[in-house]
């Protein structure tokens, strides 16, 4: 079915966006209508459980402990783990500035509904979720759970789901208003203090193959390109009979079931996961189209110039493919793994026990000191 072509004549690099049409992203809004054609996915919707505030208390805190009856499969019966209201205990003072971190004693935070939910959603996916809060998944907090033969992001207890939560630079961006609503109208931008609905997304986990990923760019309910999500060389990228059969899917896959039932606008970015005889697609998720999207191999400057092409000349054929067609290729060749800069060891997370920034610092001074003498 052939789409028709906006006679408008220019636009902006980014779309103007409404509240409503980012909130149209999260899972929660889409997941019912697409709910055959995606993964198996649960929302848990805190405010609903009465803790999202006590989840905030936790988040935010400044430091790493974990909420009390998180870990393991199975819930565990403590005396500290009874429901209740999350709590920090109070410090001891001392006289000594030095012993003053050794003193105080861990903060206690208490998620029991988030943990019976998060385990009840484990038990229904055969064992293990992949998590991500509103719009956003952990990915670059990946390392710090143990790589399995399964993949990354391989969540089998709430404590699994909070560290990689709790480790990721991504996810405070769902939580600050005015990040989590980059691209709204002026008006709708000064609400300030307006909060942020907090919901944590549980997806079945499913073992996805990097290279049948593909990200997709829509402007102006156009479907102007398409780009391998894993910037790795790929030996069946470089067969054009395999590409041509990849867009066709796609395209036809958008057309048929995306593009009239998709309720975020005329501007957003999905990405889809291919069959593996590249005829048939699924969803993996939705974004709003802003500058906060990776836009992988396209620029977005880019982008608008293919729209504003097409929209002159109308013959360009579209969606464009963007892959990595060489081994020499610059986004193939760095050396460094990806998210570097979010990455810590794990042995600095164990040495944190909970300790806030200074109390941190000062046991790591005298833990490189007592080294030094050893």
């Amino acid at each position: 079915m052939p789409i028709p072509m906006p006679r408008q004549t220019t636009f902006e690099l980014f779309p103007t966006l409404t509240k409503d049409q980012i909130d149209a992203a999260r899972t929660s809004a889409w997941y019912d209508t697409f709910e055959d054609i995606t993964f198996p996915s649960t929302v848990i919707d805190l405010a609903e459980l009465g803790e999202d505030e006590d989840f905030l208390h936790w988040f935010e805190a400044d430091s790493i402990f974990l909420p009390e009856g998180s870990e393991g499969r199975l819930a565990s019966i403590t005396p500290t783990s009874q429901a209740g209201p999350s709590r920090q205990r109070s410090n001891s003072t001392s006289s000594s500035t030095s012993s003053s971190s050794s003193s105080s004693e861990a903060p206690i935070y208490q998620l029991p509904k988030i943990n019976s939910a998060i385990r009840d959603v484990i038990e229904k996916y055969d064992g293990s979720v992949f998590p991500k809060l509103n719009w956003t998944a952990p990915k670059d907090a990946a390392f710090i759970l143990p790589q399995t033969a399964s993949g990354p992001l391989y969540c089998t207890s709430p404590s699994d789901v909070y560290l990689l939560l709790k480790s990721s630079d991504f996810i405070p961006h769902d939580l600050d208003y005015k990040r989590a609503y980059l691209g709204c109208n002026q008006e709708e931008e000064l609400i300030k203090n307006e909060k942020v609905k907090l919901e944590l997304v549980l997806k079945k986990f499913e073992n996805i193959i990097p290279s049948r990923e593909i990200r997709c760019f829509v402007r102006n309910n156009i479907l102007i390109g398409i780009s391998q999500r894993d910037t790795v060389y790929y030996d069946h990228f470089q067969n054009e009979e395999i590409r041509n059969e990849i867009i066709q899917t796609i395209r036809e896959f958008w057309e048929d079931e995306i593009r009239e039932n998709y309720q975020g606008g005329d501007n957003y970015i999905f990405d889809l996961y291919i069959s593996s005889n590249f005829k048939s697609a699924k969803i993996i998720d939705f974004q709003p189209f802003r500058s906060s999207v990776d836009s992988l191999l396209f620029n977005y400057e880019e982008i608008l110039n293919i729209l504003q092409k097409q929209n002159e000349l109308s013959f360009i054929k579209l969606p464009i493919f963007k892959f990595i067609d060489s081994k020499s290729h610059p986004e193939s060749n760095r050396n460094v793994p990806i998210y570097q800069s979010n990455m810590m060891p794990i042995e600095l997370i164990e040495f944190s026990q909970g300790r806030n920034v200074q109390e941190f610092k000062e046991a790591w001074n005298e833990a490189l000191a007592q080294g030094m003498t050893d």
